[in-house]
């Protein structure tokens, strides 16, 4: 199996269909999981009226945070490559191509799929003056980048890992620090990553990021930085 697309859900009826959609219209030999974290919203009640037999989906029975689904979808996952699709649509999964092709080409374990790379030359002043809830993106991404010698431009959009390496560095993290403690492994242990430039298109209503969602990504990425 070349491919496993993880789709994480949480309270989101009016999206999930779509994303299953955009995942099986992937042309890629690959297998669908999809770990929902205790919705309340009748996403769940959708989800259980599909009848495909090319889906695996998986009900939490409680609300284990971000991280367990992702963590889930590892443990189940057979494909040589993973990838995380967040079903609220604020990614187009079809950067999947080139996200594979780019691994496969350059044997990288990780490909972070960027919102700021095209913006690279930008002040990071004016970046957050047009987007104020980059201002944790762009910290996160510059702590990170002076730990560990990187130049990423954003290392909390989408992602693509090699399974075998996401399952080597063990991630214990179930909640918002979970990509924080990733991203962090993966440099701290030398692994192969580069980024590319992706679309993205934020929702206005609805987005469940909070401004106080930095505190756990900090300490995750110092918890990684001083006791590994």
């Amino acid at each position: 199996m070349k491919l496993t697309v993880v789709i994480t859900v949480y309270n989101e009826e009016s999206t999930i269909v779509k994303a299953i959609e955009q995942a099986k219209d992937l042309a890629i030999e690959k297998q669908i999981i999809i770990v929902d974290n205790y919705s309340t919203d009748g996403t769940r009640e959708i989800l259980k009226k599909i009848n495909d037999s090319s889906l695996e989906i998986v009900y939490q029975p409680r609300n284990y945070g971000y991280g367990m689904s992702v963590i889930t979808g590892m443990k189940l996952a057979k494909g040589e490559y993973m990838y995380v699709h967040n079903s609220d649509l604020e990614y187009d999964p079809s950067c999947v191509y080139e996200m594979l092709e780019l691994a496969e080409k350059e044997r990288l374990d990780a490909v972070f799929g960027s919102r700021l790379l095209k913006r690279k030359a930008d002040s990071k002043i004016n970046i957050v003056v047009d987007r104020p809830f980059y201002l944790g993106t762009i910290i996160t991404t510059s702590l990170n980048n002076l730990f560990y010698h990187k130049n990423f431009t954003d290392i909390i959009g989408n992602r693509f890992y090699r399974t075998s390496a996401l399952r080597t560095i063990n991630p214990q993290a179930t909640g918002i620090g979970f990509d924080f403690e990733v991203v962090s492994k993966l440099c701290k242990y030398r692994f192969r990553i580069k980024e590319i430039a992706v679309t993205y298109r934020p929702r206005i209503e609805g987005k469940k990021v909070k401004a106080s969602d930095i505190i756990p990504a900090i300490i995750a990425t110092l918890k990684v930085k001083f006791f590994g």
